[in-house]
């Protein structure tokens, strides 16, 4: 059995990595030119996350989107919308919740013995692109230690791990109410 038969309808951690890729090559245009909804999200992840490193390259303090948080990150209340790091968490939040809907179109509805996953497919795929634009550009950025590409390796199995539990029933996805609010 190969791998994208025991994920199913969900790309596996080979074909995430090749989308962050060529996301991270080919910028905004590559988000495009995918031909699948999850996919395209997936690229569009990598292009936010770098647009929000461009503008605010030192935002480790920031609580991220897949965090606990009551507010987008780095977002005050009265923010004017103009500001291009908030564009950009506005664009990763859009690009998660399109990533959840999607999986559940795909998935339908969940199976009553199957337990709740903590958080969306949006979330883990965030983190993930996350991890790998702090980790990648067009060269390593992570320094010699890897730490960042070392827990982008083990996202990537929990990642895999999660959607054959998916597909096979055993866990679903949170209800979209249940999402924290930003």
């Amino acid at each position: 059995m190969s791998d994208a038969d025991e994920l199913g309808p969900f790309p596996s951690s080979r074909v995430v990595s090749a989308v962050f890729t060529r996301a991270a090559e080919f910028d905004r245009s590559a988000a495009a030119e995918f031909d699948c909804a999850m996919l395209e999200s997936l690229a569009g992840l990598v292009v936010a996350h770098r647009r929000m490193a461009a503008a605010r390259p030192a935002w480790d303090d920031i609580v991220l989107p897949w965090e606990e948080a009551t507010t987008l990150p780095g977002r005050p209340e009265n923010r004017s919308g103009a500001d291009p790091f908030d564009c950009a968490c506005d664009e990763v939040q859009r690009r998660m919740l399109s990533i959840d809907l999607e999986a559940r179109r795909i998935l339908g509805p969940p199976s009553p013995d199957s337990v709740s996953h903590h958080e969306g497919l949006g979330a883990v795929f965030g983190r993930m692109a996350h991890l790998y634009t702090i980790s990648f550009d067009r060269f390593i950025l992570d320094g010699p230690e890897g730490l960042n590409r070392r827990q982008l390796v083990r996202e990537y199995a929990a990642y895999e791990a999660l959607a054959r539990d998916l597909v096979a029933g055993r866990k679903c996805l949170p209800a979209l109410s249940q999402r924290p609010a930003f």
